[in-house]
């Protein structure tokens, strides 16, 4: 299990780990905040990491089971809270990158 941060969907919690390298990089300017994630960038990025602590997780059964409208957008911020540097908040460019 990768550390990570609780986080309570459904009826169920889940560690949220740091998101995969090939998941940051294939949606950069969502995690640069350079552009603001679609709610099927959100599900995706959500799943990939997941999926790294739960790799048995299926994403229809997770959207269907775990994600609703009331936790999908907190959901998606702890995710990127997780994917920043310490004193760094999302979106919030680090000191020294363009």
């Amino acid at each position: 299990m990768i550390d990570g941060k609780e986080l309570t969907l459904g009826d169920q919690t889940f560690v949220c780990p740091p998101t995969p390298f090939a998941c940051v990089r294939k949606y950069e300017d969502i995690f640069n905040g350079k552009m603001d994630a679609t709610l099927n960038q959100m599900a995706d990025i959500l799943f990939a990491t997941l999926r790294r602590n739960y790799p048995d997780l299926k994403q229809d059964v997770f959207e269907f089971q775990n994600l609703d409208i009331a936790n999908f957008r907190e959901a998606f911020q702890i995710c990127l809270t997780v994917n920043q540097p310490r004193g760094i908040e999302p979106g919030e460019v680090h000191p020294g990158n363009p």
